[in-house]
């Protein structure tokens, strides 16, 4: 049954025209299908548009989330330097970013103090010869050497927290966080140790100079020491909240398996750094032979 769109009185199916008042039924299929079309052509540009821009919004949400984290990362490292033993809310990866980039200061500061040697050594020999910097390797090999020196403080005040805990209610990132939170102020005396390793100068005609120097920066690597070892031994006080055993034993064995544990660290690795150190310098024989 077919009706007319115009006077909507009923119309044979095969005809052309209404029988009423002349309407061009076929105009209205045409247009009927011509909506249609239009219609399908409009829903399937909002899919198209929508699937164009939808990966453009998540990637908008990502760096907008890295954005929100940078700045509660900040907030939160600079509320650790005014009250470290204040703990704040932060997400369960700040304490491990502090150690990082702890990790990080460190080995510049190390790798810098060796390539400031070799080069001041082949100016006081008077040497012509292209002296490069240690090799990538060697930096990449004593930037895990820190971060596994880190782990250890990490590793170990956990499970003293862990063993001190009745209830082992400690949660490992709470921990890191709390860790972190208390030795930030380190990442601070990193940056000065960086900058102090720039100032010195090895130079054999001013040996009070050099000690001078050496001594300044010695005093910073101490302090920045005392710092982990405070922050290491307030994490596991802080942590423990019924006690198993007193807190003060538990520290105790903290500090003795962490003593005993970077012993037995160094020993094993010591002979291999020295190979590394013989290999490095063996480039620079040549150049230093009338020094030796």
């Amino acid at each position: 049954m077919k009706f007319c769109p115009n006077c909507g009185e009923q119309v044979d199916g095969d005809t052309r025209f209404c029988t009423h008042c002349g309407y061009d039924l076929g105009q209205a299929t045409g247009d009927t299908t011509s909506q249609a079309d239009q219609s399908a052509t409009q829903t399937t540009t909002a899919d198209t548009t929508q699937s164009t821009t939808a990966p453009k919004a998540a990637q908008s949400d990502r760096v907008a989330q890295l954005q929100s984290l940078s700045k509660n990362y900040f907030k939160w490292f600079v509320d650790s330097l005014k009250r470290p033993n204040e703990e704040v809310a932060a997400q369960k990866y700040f304490g491990l970013v502090s150690m990082l980039v702890s990790a990080l200061l460190l080995t510049v500061a190390i790798v810098t103090a060796i390539n400031r040697c070799i080069k001041q050594i082949a100016l006081a020999s008077n040497s012509t010869a292209d002296l490069k910097s240690i090799s990538f390797s060697l930096d990449f090999k004593l930037f895990t050497l820190v971060v596994i020196g880190i782990l250890f403080y990490v590793l170990i005040g956990f499970g003293a927290s862990i063993l001190g805990d009745r209830n082992n209610g400690v949660n490992f990132f709470d921990f890191t966080n709390r860790f972190g939170h208390l030795t930030n102020v380190a990442i601070v005396l990193d940056i000065i140790l960086v900058l102090s390793v720039y100032t010195i100068t090895f130079n054999v005609d001013s040996p009070l100079t050099f000690v001078k120097q050496l001594g300044f920066t010695m005093l910073v690597l101490t302090v920045i020491s005392l710092i982990w070892q405070v922050g290491y031994i307030l994490a596991i006080n802080n942590s423990i909240h019924e006690e198993r055993i007193d807190k003060a034993y538990v520290i105790i064995l903290a500090m003795i398996i962490l003593s005993l544990a970077f012993y037995v660290f160094a020993r094993v690795e010591w002979e291999n750094l020295a190979v590394d150190f013989s290999s490095e310098l063996s480039r620079y024989t040549g150049s230093f032979g009338s020094m030796f």
